[in-house]
């Protein structure tokens, strides 16, 4: 069984001022990816589909306003957003602080569609 540290795991900006950890991916699990994102104030994660998998967001710090279909909510430390695959979903950190959570997919590929 693997122990996986944040600090030797690769790390990108996928939306500015949002930087991704990919702490699971095909090099570890067969069926699960997991991702830590940080989510800078003022920063957006803009809304996206992903047409073939379910996808669960785990907010792990701060507070984000989270789009789920036509839907927004406020959303903080210990909330969960599920998007169905195929749904729109987005987050913005409207404070003035950090937030982060961990997005969790059910498989090791996955498509990421951004939508409007």
């Amino acid at each position: 069984m693997p122990f996986i540290k944040r600090d030797a795991s690769k790390t990108e900006e996928v939306y500015p001022g949002v930087p991704r950890t990919q702490l699971i991916d095909a090099t570890q699990a067969k069926s699960l990816a997991l991702g830590h994102l940080d989510v800078d104030a003022g920063a957006t994660i803009g809304t996206h589909i992903h047409p073939d998998t379910e996808e669960a967001m785990v907010i792990v710090d701060g507070e984000l306003e989270a789009v789920l279909g036509d839907e927004t909510t406020t959303v903080g430390v210990g909330d969960t957003v599920l998007a169905p695959a195929g749904v729109k979903h987005g987050f913005v950190n409207r404070s003035s602080a950090k937030a982060s959570l961990l997005a969790i997919f059910p498989k090791t590929e996955y498509q990421r569609v951004p939508v409007e």
